[in-house]
């Protein structure tokens, strides 16, 4: 199923998970199965499981090697994100907010972010409210408004997924996504618009380094404050 505009989502997923197999990974494959079946995407999945040795003790993003590199510019450059992280001491784990410490803070303004999580028992289902969704508030990224939360008994020994009320779940945040992901007005342009953005970074980016930003970041649709003020404010037709 294509989108209305004929472009294939460009979704990047990301795992908090440090282990294969991962119920992390496990979950948000799955909702990466069920999304496809609703609308055409093309996924990069970034697995922390991969590339967390990688992350090292960088400060710098251009410490960081090529590949961890080319991972965020895929992030930047997503049409939506699908994340998700295992529960550490009540939060996500380390890694995962290592990395998106070198995301460029101005990038994910606008897109819509999934959220997901897996941990030991219910108790720590507040972790997408309490932690993920306040994370990439300060990215002013749009999270959507269901996450998917997930328990060591949703799943097989095997990491597979067999929680009916899970399955449920899942189908019921990916049918509350596709009104805004299928009318996304960035679809099929941010990888060519965040490319400078993202080279940048990758020179200049540390995660110690104090930015300084207008309270209204710049997107693709709304690249400044006079235009969002344009589309809100219309102005008076002169006779």
């Amino acid at each position: 199923m294509s989108n209305n505009n004929g472009h294939v989502l460009q979704v990047v997923a990301v795992s908090g998970g440090l282990n294969t197999p991962s119920k992390t990974e496990s979950l948000i494959q799955n909702i990466l199965d069920e999304l496809s079946s609703a609308i055409a995407i093309q996924v990069h999945f970034v697995k922390l499981s991969e590339i967390g040795p990688l992350l090292g003790g960088a400060i710098y993003r251009h410490q960081l090697p090529e590949k961890v590199q080319d991972d965020l510019a895929k992030i930047e450059s997503a049409d939506a994100l699908i994340v998700g992280t295992p529960v550490y001491r009540a939060s996500f784990t380390g890694l995962f907010k290592h990395l998106f410490d070198f995301v460029e803070q101005t990038a994910l303004v606008d897109v819509p972010v999934l959220l997901a999580a897996s941990g030991g028992s219910e108790r720590h289902a507040l972790v997408l409210e309490h932690q993920l969704r306040p994370l990439f508030s300060f990215f002013q990224a749009q999270t959507l408004p269901i996450g998917v939360y997930a328990t060591d008994k949703d799943f097989t020994p095997e990491y597979t997924l067999h929680s009916e009320q899970l399955k449920q779940r899942i189908t019921l945040a990916v049918a509350r996504a596709l009104p805004i992901l299928e009318w996304a007005p960035a679809k099929g342009i941010r990888a060519t618009a965040l490319e400078q953005k993202s080279k940048q970074a990758n020179q200049h980016l540390g995660i110690n380094k104090q930015i300084e930003q207008d309270g209204v970041l710049p997107s693709i649709t709304i690249p400044d404050l006079n235009t969002a003020e344009a589309r809100i404010h219309k102005k008076p037709f002169i006779v």
